[in-house]
């Protein structure tokens, strides 16, 4: 690999993390007014156009063999209305900083996809697993001298979980689509698919009213999280395994969180509590270990 090729690719994958951790202060912020599903779905809905729109002006094919259609609606189902239904009840119900850190279990069920799939996943692998799942205790918890633990601060949590859960399953399908159609013409149908089944079923219970009663600056960000951190953040992606590779590219996943709970910190609000700084790092490292152990994992045939 060229070194200015790979540094091209770093630079890139810098800024698609810090934009994708930038999704959580300011989604909160709009869910301050808006529904979750409402707000889900149609920034989902802006990012899937803005996609296609990249598809064509790469003049890239963007049609799909009949035979892919079946599984690319199941991969939208999954990997949008499911994934961004959670992400957006839990965001509702719980702080930026939080998500930012839980999702980060992402890593931790690719693992045990990998372990049911048949790959044999080294005590490395299940260790760090361990470790992330104690360090999100604890993040939720947020106390080092007493359990606080109730079921108001377990809902979000668990959103947050089957969130990350929904997102691994949909990395780990996506695979051979990936591989066959390419990354960004999968991104691209199933954010579109995904997002136009998730916002009707939102207007069964939301309203579109809900965009007239949004200040200025909320609108503002709704747009912001529509385009960048969804958007162009998987062209970043798309780009970044390009040019580094599956590995490369999931170290700088890890920025994520410091981003989010940075941002929150920062310009939002939300409190940094010595507790949940200590989740979130048990968190990282757990998440670390258990990518190095995929990674020693993909490499020995099973």
């Amino acid at each position: 690999m060229k070194t200015s090729h790979r540094y091209v690719g770093d630079s890139i994958m810098l800024a698609t993390a810090l934009l994708m951790g930038s999704s959580y202060p300011f989604a909160k912020d709009v869910l301050a007014t808006m529904s979750p599903l409402l707000y889900s779905g149609s920034r989902y809905l802006i990012a899937g156009l803005f996609l296609m729109a990249m598809l064509a002006l790469k003049r890239q094919p963007m049609g799909l063999p009949r035979r892919d259609w079946p599984a690319i609606f199941l991969l939208s189902i999954l990997g949008v209305a499911v994934f961004q239904a959670c992400w957006g009840l839990a965001m509702a119900r719980s702080a930026p900083s939080l998500g930012s850190i839980v999702m980060t279990t992402t890593t931790a069920f690719s693992a045990i996809l990998a372990r049911l799939a048949g790959r044999r996943l080294p005590a490395l692998g299940w260790t760090g697993i361990a470790i992330a799942f104690a360090g999100v205790v604890l993040v939720v918890n947020n106390s080092l001298t007493r359990i606080t633990l109730a079921a108001a601060s377990l809902d979000g949590a668990l959103l947050w979980m089957a969130s990350a859960f929904a997102w691994a399953l949909y990395v780990d399908r996506c695979a051979p689509y990936n591989l066959r159609l390419g990354t960004l013409k999968v991104m691209a149908w199933t954010t579109l698919i995904g997002a136009a089944v998730l916002t009707p079923v939102s207007l069964l219970f939301d309203s579109l009213g809900e965009f007239a009663r949004l200040s200025d600056r909320q609108l503002g960000y709704w747009l912001y999280t529509a385009i960048f951190p969804v958007g162009v953040a998987f062209l970043g992606l798309t780009a970044g395994l390009e040019r580094l590779g599956v590995s490369r590219v999931m170290v700088y996943m890890y920025l994520i969180p410091v981003a989010g709970v940075g941002l929150s910190a920062a310009f939002f609000g939300d409190p940094l509590t010595p507790a949940r700084v200590l989740g979130g790092l048990i968190v990282l490292l757990g998440v670390v270990l258990t990518r190095l152990a995929l990674d020693r994992t993909a490499r020995v045939p099973v």
